[in-house]
């Protein structure tokens, strides 16, 4: 699924190359039932031509298209949606969808491989989006506003992290590269992170995002395979990712530990043996071993009784 800086790089080509269009055509294929969501897609379409497009933005994952009506046109890629900026003349992209048409002759085509992206058109986008977390690029996320939201949870960081009523954009890939570059144990759990913990996570957060959309995106693994961006290249940050898809390899810290991959609440998570120490942990009904001689505790010894008390 592409993550916040794919959404961030597709906003940023559309805004250097579609801001002041005007819609004039739009064609959504029957068999995409769930592409355009509240209304149908001939409704959709009718409401859509001969909108202008003002202006790009994104929240988390969702890419907001502002009309000059004052509604708003709301993109969600899901696993394998696109958004292509073509000539009509262009050979035919695969798994297209979608085509939009503009009058600068050129037309927008969403691409869907899954099928499992979603639109809609609405008056205020947050009707979307309202249960998500803050974003991590904006000047108010802070370390303390990721342990506020965090730190209460016992579940893994890893989860916590991916859960987008906690941190909005974050998805596998670019929670790997956070995690790594904290130095944090994916499995470690969210309510025993120390205010440091929270500062380096929150580093790293914001130095994954960086890389990303300094790479303008990723095209790589399972999850992002799919991604490209509005020229139809791939992105190029899978060439300087630190962690992600790169299970069994050594660590780029060069501290002789070599990356390994488990399941941390269903989701695939590469991290350094050496660098992201595991968590301690107990087992269940064993008590604590009561400290040996070894260990330097002092051995005592009951007194004992030189005579029997008298009767």
């Amino acid at each position: 699924m592409p993550e916040l800086p794919e959404v961030e790089t597709l906003r940023r080509d559309l805004e250097a190359r579609v801001i002041g269009r005007t819609i004039t055509s739009c064609y959504v294929a029957p068999d995409t039932p769930q592409l355009v969501q509240l209304v149908s897609p001939a409704e959709f379409c009718r409401q859509l031509c001969g909108r202008r497009i003002d202006g790009f933005r994104r929240r988390g994952k969702y890419l907001i298209v502002d009309l000059d009506d004052g509604r708003t046109w709301v993109i969600h890629r899901r696993m394998s949606g696109n958004v292509l900026y073509r000539r009509p003349s262009d050979p035919l992209d695969d798994y297209v969808r979608a085509v939009f048409g503009l009058d600068d002759g050129y037309e927008l085509r969403w691409t869907d491989l899954r099928k499992f992206g979603t639109m809609w058109l609405v008056e205020d986008a947050t009707i979307v989006m309202e249960t998500l977390g803050p974003e991590p690029l904006d000047a108010a996320f802070t370390p303390t506003v990721l342990s506020e939201r965090a730190r209460k949870r016992t579940a893994p960081i890893k989860s916590v992290i991916l859960d987008q009523t906690v941190l909005a954009g974050m998805g596998n890939l670019y929670t790997d590269e956070a995690l790594h570059y904290a130095k944090i144990h994916p499995l470690r759990p969210a309510n025993k992170l120390t205010k440091r913990d929270y500062e380096r996570l929150h580093a790293g957060i914001l130095e994954a995002l960086r890389m990303g959309i300094d790479g303008r995106g990723s095209t790589l693994g399972t999850t992002l395979r799919d991604h490209v961006n509005l020229d139809g290249a791939p992105g190029r940050n899978q060439e300087t990712v630190k962690a992600y898809g790169r299970e069994g390899e050594p660590c780029l810290n060069n501290c002789g530990g070599i990356m390994r991959r488990i399941k941390v609440g269903g989701r695939s998570s590469v991290f350094c043996s050496k660098c992201q120490p595991a968590p301690r942990t107990r087992r269940r009904g064993v008590k604590p071993r009561k400290p040996s001689v070894a260990d330097g505790a002092t051995k005592t010894r009951k007194p004992r009784l030189l005579a029997k008390p008298a009767v």
